[in-house]
């Protein structure tokens, strides 16, 4: 085997670095916003974090601390802090008196929600501008054993894992059959696939708002659909809650992610029927075999390797729904029957202000999907038919 020159092995790291600063604005984007967050929410997950309200830069200081002690212990606000304050913008009708304690108060701006700690240092007050400040203290894994204790989390679990296991193959299953209806030659096929993926594209926000129409109880089109075809038939049909009854809960998210993916599954999956070799089909003809036969035999294992990808990303993606919960149910839904797992981690971290149990909670969820996606890596890619 001839070895490389010197020239040309100077000419390989110099190809290799130009390559990476092209690359760089990509990692530095990654590096800032996916693996730095991902690298801290390990991190976070073994400490009990919480903010608490601290007192920032001086804004102003006083030596007459007995008056401004006594007008302050009274719920009133001193002229001299009025004044000061005024000259930042705060206006004096805005302010009260928030917290009186020994040596320390808190006077709170209510048209900008800022608030100011006076403590008393040495013989002087001084005036702080309160900022947010972070308590962290090691408590190893006991934020792992809380969450798993938390009946919330339990319900948060299997709600999801419903949701995936019903939503993920379902999906599929409808992209599948799609796509083949759309690999026949039809009129307008061109405009049918826009439409199915139209979906896709449309902002979730916009999405869920008209889902929400659509599933009202007394003039959704959906309760009005299931009426008619109820009328057809003679049969008596009851109005569905679809978002306030626990039991309809899940079934509205679910229909409304298939509906929302199917079109993009169908048209990957399309591109890959119309790779196949057509002499397949031609020889299964030869040998006298029916549409179904074909379909069965020949287009449906041509199409794994697409399949698979599906499978891995729509699993991976159904496991951290939320936006859909938040704005369709504003909620985790009645009796929690709605509740994710990622809205659980959302909640104990801005709701409850819990990070660490939040990040152990991120940490589990990663978990999950890490072995769902190595189990289909190794055990179900083997299932796959790649064409050589």
């Amino acid at each position: 085997m001839k070895l490389p020159t010197l020239r040309q092995g100077r000419r390989f790291w110099w190809d290799t670095l130009e390559a990476y600063v092209y690359l760089l604005p990509t990692l530095a984007v990654l590096g800032l916003f996916t693996f730095y967050p991902f690298v801290n929410a390990f991190l976070y997950s073994v400490y009990d974090i919480r903010t608490r309200t601290v007192a920032g830069p001086v804004v102003h200081a006083t030596t007459d601390s007995t008056t401004w002690a006594t007008t302050l212990a009274r719920g009133r606000i001193p002229e001299e802090l009025a004044d000061a304050l005024l000259k930042r913008g705060v206006a004096r009708d805005d302010l009260w008196v928030r917290l009186r304690q020994a040596d320390r108060w808190v006077v709170k701006d209510e048209a900008s929600g800022q608030e100011y700690i006076i403590v008393r240092e040495g013989e002087d007050l001084r005036v702080h501008q309160a900022t947010t400040g972070w308590a962290m203290e090691s408590v190893g894994w006991d934020n792992f054993a809380r969450v798993f204790r938390d009946p919330d989390f339990a319900k948060a679990l299997l709600n999801t894992t419903i949701y995936v296991a019903v939503s993920v193959p379902t999906t599929l299953l409808l992209a599948l059959l799609l796509a083949t209806l759309l690999n026949r030659a039809v009129r307008g096929k061109a405009l049918f696939r826009l439409a199915s993926f139209l979906p896709y594209i449309t902002p979730i926000v916009a999405i869920t708002m008209v889902w929400a129409w659509i599933y009202d109880r007394n003039y959704g089109l959906l309760n009005y659909f299931l009426g008619t075809v109820a009328g057809w038939f003679g049969a008596e049909f009851n109005l569905i809650n679809w978002l306030n009854d626990p039991r309809w809960t899940k079934p509205a998210l679910i229909i409304m992610s298939v509906w929302r993916f199917m079109g993009y599954q169908a048209l990957i999956l399309l591109a890959g029927m119309q790779g196949i070799d057509r002499e397949y089909y031609e020889a299964a003809r030869v040998d006298g075999a029916g549409p179904l036969a074909v379909w069965r035999k020949i287009t449906v294992p041509m199409v794994t390797p697409q399949m698979f990808f599906l499978l891995i990303i729509s699993l991976i993606g159904s496991f951290k729904i939320f936006e859909e919960v938040l704005i369709l149910l504003q909620g985790p839904g009645p009796q929690k029957s709605a509740l994710t797992v990622v809205y659980y981690v959302f909640t104990k971290a801005f709701d409850s202000g819990h990070y660490g149990l939040a990040s152990a909670a991120s940490v589990i969820l990663f978990a999950v999907i890490f072995v769902l996606s190595l189990f289909q890596l190794t055990v179900v890619q083997k299932r796959v038919h790649y064409e050589r």
